[in-house]
């Protein structure tokens, strides 16, 4: 029977033949089994944990744990791999999720990158160099271990990372706080303005179409609110 990969409970083989808790703390029991590749690119959906190995003697910069292509080690350092995706980002970048923070009074230090159901977040502050990230999509629930914590996504896939279960609970907290008012940021944008000039729905759709595949050709990512809303702001000025 064909699996769905659409379940959250689906990922790839490698995960259950390789199965047992992924220590963080021993990189160098994971770099034999991983797979050499140099994407710069990570699918954030299925990319649930970034681990920095830059302190090792090793070519290798990062370990990314994917849920569909399973663990993968790559001379990229995971500050390099998050700049390319924040650049991706473009209007829901770090200075939205900055304004948005400020806005609620909530702690600045180690600011998760969200997009959508993906909640990219540093286990150290990022600032400082290279750090680990873990992502708070598909993460089903976490495990108190002394002064670690058991991440333990669907699947199930099971991340023991080097932080206490106190701390990694008030980042989930704040992530879940930051990612509530981006979602309510771009319902706000995408309410129609009425002051603006109305103009046929045919012209609408096809002109958000158009952008939506410029920004696809350009590797930049939007919501579907976002471009609505600039569209709009472009009829608007016409």
């Amino acid at each position: 029977m064909t699996q769905n990969i659409d379940d959250p409970h689906h990922v790839n083989s490698f995960w259950h033949l390789e199965s047992g808790t992924w220590d963080t703390r021993q990189p160098h029991r994971l770099l034999p089994i991983a797979t050499r590749s140099d994407i710069d690119i990570i699918d954030v959906l299925e990319t649930i944990f970034l681990l920095d190995i830059k302190h090792l003697a090793c070519a290798e910069n990062t370990l990314i744990f994917d849920r569909q292509r399973g663990l993968i080690k790559t001379k990229l350092t995971t500050r390099q791999i998050m700049m390319t995706y924040v650049v991706q980002l473009g209007f829901s970048g770090t200075q939205l999720i900055k304004r948005l923070a400020s806005q609620l009074g909530l702690s600045m230090h180690k600011l998760p990158v969200i997009h959508g159901a993906a909640i990219l977040m540093p286990l150290g502050t990022a600032k400082r160099g290279t750090t680990s990230w873990y992502n708070r999509h598909y993460l089903a629930h976490i495990e108190d271990q002394g002064f670690m914590t058991a991440l333990i996504y669907d699947g199930p896939i099971t991340v023991r990372v080097d932080a206490s279960k106190r701390v990694v609970t008030r980042q989930l907290a704040k992530a879940g706080q930051l990612q509530l008012a981006v979602q309510e940021h771009h319902r706000r944008r995408a309410v129609p303005n009425q002051s603006s000039p109305t103009v046929l729905d045919a012209d609408q759709a096809m002109m958000q179409s158009y952008t939506d595949q410029v920004l696809k050709h350009y590797g930049i990512l939007a919501l579907p609110g976002e471009i609505s809303w600039l569209t709009r702001q472009f009829f608007g000025k016409l």
